[in-house]
């Protein structure tokens, strides 16, 4: 699989809470582009990942820079990742992903692939396209849910949604005509694979009015009462 990474890279960024939370906002643009391109069958020689690193320093060139041992091509750009990342809608913040595309990934692609430049476009576009089919978001279910609770009539869902604003983990309960009776909220994580899976365990029924989820890799866990 070709992994794709945009890298917010700036010197002397603050550290405050919202720039935190904006660095991860193209994540999810990048796993879904980055799974079709694979799908697709397009391969990069030996390499499995291509990292932009975005500088903010528009006296620096591009350069480009081969790690073997890791099979990851590191390109280092001038632009500043956070002019895009600040933008407000998921739509201009995936337009802004889409240019980016264009610009860096294509000719890394032509670079160090035997594909002929027409048909990178054309796979770039499919893959592009991709993320809007999928609404600019995963939508996914935890553990090996749906489970039915112990007296057959209700069954529980875990389900993971990633977007452009973050995830979030929400537990659904549906009666026995497959009514949904809750909608509960769980956790709200920024949008980073690699955070919010220390959320990702277990759901149980306890009783035919409790439910517990809790984490295979950590100490979290919380309780759903039905009624």
């Amino acid at each position: 699989m070709i992994n794709i990474y945009f890298l917010e890279w700036g010197k002397n960024r603050s550290k405050k809470h919202n720039h935190y939370n904006r660095i991860h906002g193209m994540r999810i643009f990048e796993l879904i582009f980055s799974k079709k391109l694979t799908d697709i069958g397009v391969e990069l020689e030996i390499f499995k990942e291509i990292n932009i690193y975005f500088l903010a320093n528009p006296e620096k060139p591009i350069s480009y820079e081969e790690n073997l041992a890791f099979k990851e091509i590191n390109i280092f750009v001038p632009e500043d990742l956070m002019k895009f990342l600040k933008l407000k809608s998921t739509e201009a913040k995936f337009q802004g992903f889409s240019e980016l595309v264009y610009k860096f990934i294509v000719p890394a692609i032509e670079k160090y692939s035997a594909i002929p430049f027409p048909e990178i476009l054309a796979n770039t576009n499919r893959a592009l396209n991709e993320v809007i089919n999928q609404d600019y978001q995963a939508v996914f279910l935890v553990d090996k849910t749906p489970k039915k609770s112990p007296d057959q009539e209700k069954f529980a869902i875990l389900k993971g949604i990633h977007d452009s604003e973050g995830f979030q983990l929400r537990c659904e309960v549906y009666n026995k005509r497959g009514l949904r009776i809750i909608n509960q909220l769980l956790v709200e994580e920024v949008g980073n694979e690699v955070i919010y899976s220390k959320f990702f365990g277990e759901l149980k029924w306890l009783s035919e009015h409790l439910i517990i989820v809790s984490s295979n890799s950590s100490d979290w866990k919380t309780t759903i009462h039905v009624s």
